[in-house]
């Protein structure tokens, strides 16, 4: 009988090890921590930002949005968009992926728990729709990153990438 639950314990723990390779598909509110609402940002007139002297008026920075700590270190799975930040004439190396097309070019951008910092394990080459959503797989890092165009609030490492279908 012992025997029985030996192998048993066994069989068990080797089938979740010959699935840790998986990733587990989350939706881009699972990246909001709950109960949190963003604030909603004034709109500025077009010359707010700019210095007329030196003694112009300085806006205070903003928080970062909050992120969800649970998921540092998570193998997940999530579709998005791309806006590259590395990348030469055929290849993208790194991008930012965001919830809708177009985020981060346009001002303003989501929140920082929208945004996340895609390091790809192999460059993925440029086709021809490259506004296309794609499935972007990897370790989740829960980290901030900054770019030229956003804060992003989690980091995703060693990611692949496959075509979105819809």
């Amino acid at each position: 009988m012992k025997t029985q639950i030996i192998i048993i314990m066994l069989m068990l723990s080797l089938s979740s090890l010959a699935h840790s390779d998986e990733y587990t598909e989350i939706a881009w509110s699972s990246l909001i921590p709950k109960g949190w609402v963003p604030k909603v940002t004034e709109e500025k007139s077009f010359f707010d930002d700019e210095a007329l002297h030196e003694n112009a008026t300085k806006f205070p920075q903003n928080e970062y949005a909050p992120i969800v700590e649970a998921l540092d270190n998570q193998k997940l799975k999530l579709p998005g968009y791309m806006i590259p930040i590395k990348f030469d004439a055929s290849s993208v190396f790194e991008f930012l992926l965001v919830p809708y097309v177009g985020a981060c070019i346009h001002t303003p951008p989501p929140p920082e728990n929208q945004i996340i910092y895609v390091s790809l394990k192999k460059p993925l080459v440029v086709t021809k729709d490259f506004w296309a959503p794609v499935w972007v797989s990897g370790t989740m890092k829960a980290q901030i990153s900054m770019t030229k165009f956003a804060t992003a609030g989690y980091h995703i490492t060693e990611a692949v990438t496959e075509a979105y279908k819809y």
